[in-house]
């Protein structure tokens, strides 16, 4: 049978069973099934359609380099959508937070704004980035970053990273919202934050 009228598991089964160039017109019969599923979550983890675009190929050929990791443990698109989860999630830490001091520094191109004024806003990104970073664990500065960075809804990043805690992203939010306050309260005690 050709790859196109086998279904899902068959694909995978053929896969498991074959090696490199034997196993890739299976393996991209599964890839061209989920790939509109695939591009779909990724636009919602980046909001950006070029962004999303770069993500989802980048989720598909760390799929591919890592296909023999696959056990056949779980349904494939299951699978694929944990590759893509993590791939989403390293890459908005690899960026970083958006900042809207950054966006500020972007838009004063057009502006009279005087150029050591523009510099103190980049400075006020980088400190308030690193004090994400030092402040915040991984899951903290994660679901803080795509809610307030991002503007996704709590319960889209709660299913989106498979939080399994009763609150789900909510409760992260809370908690980096606490751990940041304390943080800045040490920081103004100290005079460094006006």
């Amino acid at each position: 049978m050709r790859p196109a009228e086998l279904s899902d598991d068959d694909l995978t089964r053929e896969c498991l069973a074959r090696s490199g160039s034997q196993r890739s017109p299976y393996l991209e019969e599964l890839f061209r099934r989920h790939y509109t599923q695939v591009a779909r979550w990724c636009y919602r983890f980046t909001n950006d359609r070029d962004a999303a675009a770069d993500l989802a190929q980048d989720v598909f050929l760390k799929a591919h380099r890592n296909f023999d990791a696959f056990r056949g443990q779980a349904k494939f698109s299951t699978w694929l959508y944990a590759v893509a989860r993590n791939e989403g999630i390293n890459r908005t830490q690899r960026k970083g937070p958006p900042m809207e001091d950054e966006q500020l520094l972007a838009d004063l191109a057009g502006t009279d704004e005087r150029p050591d004024d523009a510099a103190q806003r980049g400075q006020r990104g980088r400190w308030l980035r690193e004090l994400l970073f030092t402040t915040l664990d991984r899951t903290e500065r994660t679901v803080f970053t795509l809610h307030y960075g991002k503007d996704m809804p709590l319960d889209t990043i709660t299913r989106t990273l498979g939080l399994q805690n009763a609150s789900g992203a909510k409760a992260y939010i809370v908690s980096a919202r606490r751990k940041l306050a304390r943080a800045s309260g040490r920081i103004r005690a100290r005079g460094e934050l006006q």
